[in-house]
């Protein structure tokens, strides 16, 4: 019997078309596999373009979410509903649930189907959070220290719903009545040599370039080349869209002018994509989709948005990022100025516009920013390439270190993806910490030991297991602080922190064995990490860095 597979995915569109590759290597992985999604009602009409999907299962979750913050009916008989809705879902009898959706909701919902193999997250037996799967764990723990991570999500859904493979892109399905009709569209338009989707707002005004300076990029674009402009965007972005409008004609802007935006149903909006040559876009679902046709993209990175995490993924693509120190900014912040947005200059976007359509040399950069090209790794990851601009050498080089640390570690593979061949910017610094780490480190473990231990005694010495619970707790924050500004230990500690809040055990006494195994483990992970900075060579380094993980 072939084996099923149901993934949940139910937040946003983007999300879904990164999920996209996970369905090739589930295929890949398990030649035959039936894959059923369960998704927002919202974007019931965005996963039929998914192929790979045997079933598309739509629940009203943004109704859930509304009805219970207004209190408008109680938690529970909602979330009776969402499972009077899933109950027939249980005779299929999947052999794997792949949670996508990190929230209390999709979690319920995962563990309501009493899988074996659970991945992302779910819940225990008391109803608190878990999460399953290393990279799932990743996911959640890789934003504290987001300027080192070089993990798309694409990999990271793809790693943790399957396993390692080969690179797969992301794929979308045209319909030939939506293909039909973007040519029409297109043709009622005019007939420029070039069409470029410029996508001028977003979701979120923090990630999207200023409206005058996409005007005034497609102005300097129209001089130069024969070039039409399909501006596209939800009702929402009118504004922002009519303002680029409005400085392109102004700055003499010579190329036509397609308006559709809001004009298009989700299929429709798929193949005008298409038929462009390039889309010039902020980070947007759209982006996505039009690297899903096989359009080229050109991201322009501002606010909080890292490409590194969600820029367009695979081979052809390009990324513009401001060089700032500020930048990408944290989620959690509101921005008072945007100087980022500042440093892309428009004109010298039009050039790199024209270089990739073919038009023109590989423009010369005065603005402060960072330009990449897309591609795919050694292992078969996506990855991005320097191509103007520079790069922090100590960021750089953890990017490289933790990227080739976290594969090995969570695959049990060695990495085919070599390190840089010089030590790290801070290496004396790092001599300098080990000296105040390795003794806490130990120090941690034998606490775990401690609480272990009267966890183990029968009566449990309840004064004496708080006071020990209380010295570990005092020595895990003093830990924490000192990692904190290390990139060398830092992501290890988050990693530990977090494991101590994913406990599965049912007893006091199996919580404590998972605790206390959880300091072992991260003082393994640390010593490893030491000798493999401390002892670099001057040549690649070849060795497996694993050394076991937890989960």
């Amino acid at each position: 019997m072939k084996k099923q597979v149901l993934i949940i995915n139910i937040t946003r569109m983007g999300d879904l078309i990164q999920m996209i590759p996970l369905l090739a290597r589930l295929e890949e992985e398990c030649p035959g596999v039936a894959i059923d999604l369960i998704v927002d009602h919202e974007f019931s009409h965005v996963a039929t373009l998914i192929p790979g999907v045997r079933h598309v299962l739509a629940f009203d979750f943004q109704q859930l979410m509304d009805e219970s913050r207004v209190c408008a009916r109680d938690v529970v008989s909602l979330y009776k509903d969402l499972s009077m809705w899933a109950k027939p879902l249980l005779q299929v009898g999947y052999d794997r649930v792949v949670n996508l959706t990190f929230n209390r909701r999709s979690a319920f919902l995962a563990k309501f189907f009493g899988c074996s193999d659970e991945r992302g997250m779910t819940t225990a037996h008391d109803g608190s959070v878990l999460v399953r799967n290393s990279w799932m764990k990743y996911f959640l723990d890789f934003h504290a220290y987001r300027y080192v991570n070089r993990f798309n999500i694409v990999d990271l859904y793809a790693l943790g719903g399957s396993s390692p493979g080969n690179y797969h892109p992301i794929h979308m399905t045209v319909t030939p009545e939506s293909r039909d009709w973007a040519g029409s569209f297109l043709r009622h338009s005019g007939t420029p040599d070039t069409w470029v989707a410029v996508q001028v707002g977003a979701s979120d005004p923090m990630k999207a370039w200023r409206p005058e300076y996409f005007g005034q990029f497609m102005a300097h674009l129209s001089h130069k080349t024969n070039v039409g402009f399909v501006l596209i965007g939800t009702k929402k972005e009118e504004t922002s869209v009519t303002e680029a409008v409005r400085v392109y004609q102004q700055a003499g802007g010579q190329g036509v002018l397609c308006q559709a935006v809001g004009q298009t149903s989700v299929p429709e909006l798929v193949a005008l994509l298409q038929k462009c040559h390039l889309m010039v876009t902020n980070d947007t679902g759209p982006m996505h989709m039009a690297v899903g046709v096989e359009t080229r993209v050109l991201n322009i990175s501002v606010g909080h948005v890292d490409f590194w995490e969600t820029g367009p993924f695979g081979p052809g693509h390009w990324v513009v990022q401001p060089d700032i120190v500020c930048g990408p900014c944290g989620f959690d912040k509101v921005c008072p100025h945007h100087a980022c947005k500042d440093l892309i200059i428009p004109q010298e976007i039009a050039e790199l516009t024209r270089h990739i359509l073919g038009h023109g040399e590989f423009p010369f950069f005065t603005s402060k920013i960072r330009v990449y090209e897309g591609g795919v790794n050694e292992d078969q990851l996506g990855t991005f390439v320097l191509r103007a601009g520079a790069e922090s050498a100590l960021t750089s080089w953890y990017g490289v270190y933790w990227q080739r640390y976290w594969y090995e570690l969570f695959t049990g593979q060695s990495s085919h993806c070599s390190l840089l061949a010089h030590p790290p910017p801070d290496q004396s610094e790092i001599l300098v910490l080990w000296e105040q780490l390795a003794p806490m480190l130990d120090t941690l473990c034998k606490q775990a030991e401690r609480v272990l231990q009267c966890c183990r005694q029968q009566p449990i010495p309840v004064q004496q297991l708080k006071e020990a619970q209380h010295l570990l707790k005092c020595e895990t924050l003093a830990m924490k602080e000192l990692v904190r500004p290390s990139l060398a230990f830092g992501p290890l500690g988050a990693a530990s922190i977090r494991e101590t809040f994913n406990l599965e055990g049912q007893t006091l006494l199996s919580m404590a064995e998972e605790n206390a195994a959880i300091f072992h483990v991260l003082q393994t992970r640390a010593q490893n990490a030491f000798e493999q900075i401390t002892r670099y060579s001057h040549e690649p380094s070849r060795r497996n860095l694993y050394v076991g993980a937890i989960g």
